[in-house]
């Protein structure tokens, strides 16, 4: 009996010993994981914004952070060292959006101005001020809500919008027209009718876009981040969901929707000669 007791014991510290080195190593590479590609805020403190589409993005080779505050693209720069997080000097552009839009994207603003901490657990990740959790991400949207299909023209657009401190251009084209706007608060918009044809052409490179990772294309160049270019952005609407590219340089996009890009600026230009 004595010597199955010993037996007994051996066995459980041996286990006890094996779950403390794997809780170890595991934590520790969750410490040293650091954020990366793009996520999509859910929350911010205690308030649900996940309607809001909120986004930001991680350059880990240059460690510059961008992405959109609910109104308006952001963009600077942010380091880690183990689990700890210190954004600075982020910029933002000056469109105007209604009041609630606005408090929102100021509510983030001055939330990742706030941030000390982070953690990241599979698909999300949570930002902190000591103890107190300011933001909440994911890395993808709900599958619920994917449209299943780019069919429906009525509901299918492409808005693009390249800006900087002393430009703005906003482009909008669905089959029912052209909208467009130097105007950042987009109070004064110019609407124009399309070409069917064009639509045509513009709804196939829509259809052979990859809309799931729209979000994770990597810029080719960054002049954007020191207004070396201006910052754009390409968003495409199917139904009620719009997906969304990182910011990248005016007139360098990437290569993946580069056509896609090209065909927006030309259906653009060929309208204001009109």
């Amino acid at each position: 009996m004595m010597k199955f007791l010993l037996s007994l014991v051996t066995l459980l510290i041996t286990i006890s010993s094996c779950k403390s080195s794997t809780d170890v190593i595991e934590n520790s590479k969750n410490m040293h994981e650091t954020p990366s590609g793009t996520y999509y805020i859910t929350q911010l403190g205690n308030t649900d914004v996940s309607l809001n589409e909120i986004t930001i993005s991680f350059d880990e080779t240059s460690n510059n952070v961008t992405g959109f505050a609910s109104c308006n693209s952001f963009f600077g720069s942010y380091s880690t060292e183990n689990n700890t997080i210190t954004f600075g000097d982020i910029a933002a552009s000056k469109k105007w959006c209604s009041k609630d839009i606005m408090t929102i994207e100021k509510q983030f603003l001055k939330s990742l101005s706030l941030v000390n901490s982070f953690s990241i657990d599979t698909n999300s990740i949570s930002f902190s001020e000591n103890d107190n959790l300011l933001i909440k991400g994911i890395r993808t949207i709900a599958a619920s809500k994917k449209s299943t299909t780019t069919g429906d023209s009525y509901k299918t657009a492409v808005k693009y919008e390249a800006s900087t401190r002393g430009s703005f251009d906003f482009i909008l084209i669905s089959k029912h027209g052209i909208s467009i706007s130097k105007d950042q608060s987009l109070q004064t918009i110019q609407k124009h009718s399309i070409d069917l044809a064009q639509w045509e052409e513009l709804k196939n490179l829509i259809e052979n876009t990859d809309l799931e990772t729209l979000n994770q294309l990597k810029p080719p160049s960054q002049k954007h981040q020191y207004d070396g270019a201006l910052h754009a952005t390409l968003a495409i609407q199917i139904g009620d969901v719009e997906y969304m590219t990182p910011t990248f340089d005016h007139g360098n996009p990437p290569m993946e929707i580069e056509a896609l890009v090209n065909k927006v600026l030309s259906i653009k230009e060929k309208t204001v000669k009109q």
